[in-house]
């Protein structure tokens, strides 16, 4: 029996509104929402979230399940981000991306942390969940930042989804998102929102 309630939460870690990173991250949630119009998609900004950079504090890490020791926006936006099917995380190049996204990316630290050191034996919150990348730039290679995405999906165990077309990991755009013909970022962000919709309910049938 397949899911119908499908959730897919997709992120944009670009500072600039409703430009390049943003139409290609729609794109994929668009293309999600195209198998079945029951499928729920939310678009978040990053750098909305009330998240600041990770603090180290190493001793006070985690000490409950998942609870990072820094009290903010990220306990409700992991909550979001575990009751959804499928994630979706979309950067633009900056140097080398944009600073809200590394303190977002580096405060699920308190996670890995949790499980790898203090408690290795307990499932991941995360775990399996099928994610797809997302990466434009102004014109240089994308697969320096969707090889860093990668880690932290992979640093998070989840499942990328890959394509059959370069850059493989995900999807790649350069220049104007609207005109790259060579890349296609739309097309194929349609194309990986359908592959994380499968990916889905090939998980909800194991």
């Amino acid at each position: 029996m397949t899911k119908s309630n499908i959730k897919i939460l997709g992120f944009v870690g670009s500072m600039r509104k409703n430009k390049n990173t943003h139409l290609a991250v729609e794109s994929c949630l668009n293309g999600a929402r195209e198998t079945d119009e029951n499928i729920e998609i939310k678009l978040v900004y990053v750098s909305d979230l009330d998240t600041g950079p990770c603090k180290a504090c190493y001793d006070a890490c985690s000490n409950s399940p998942y609870e990072c020791a820094v009290k903010d926006g990220l306990q409700q936006i992991l909550k979001e981000m575990v009751m959804s099917d499928a994630l979706v995380f979309g950067s633009p190049k900056y140097f080398p991306i944009p600073s809200s996204m590394v303190a977002f990316m580096e405060r699920f630290v308190c996670l890995s942390y949790f499980t790898e050191i203090k408690h290795p034996g307990v499932r991941h919150p995360l775990e399996d969940k099928p994610c797809g990348l997302i990466a434009v730039s102004g014109g240089s290679d994308v697969m320096p930042i969707l090889q860093q995405l990668e880690n932290f999906a992979l640093c998070l165990r989840m499942k990328v989804v890959t394509l059959k077309s370069y850059p493989y990991i995900g999807v790649g755009g350069t220049g104007n998102v609207t005109q790259d013909e060579d890349l296609k970022p739309l097309e194929n962000a349609k194309i990986l929102g359908r592959e994380l919709v499968k990916a889905v309910r090939r998980k909800d049938r194991c």
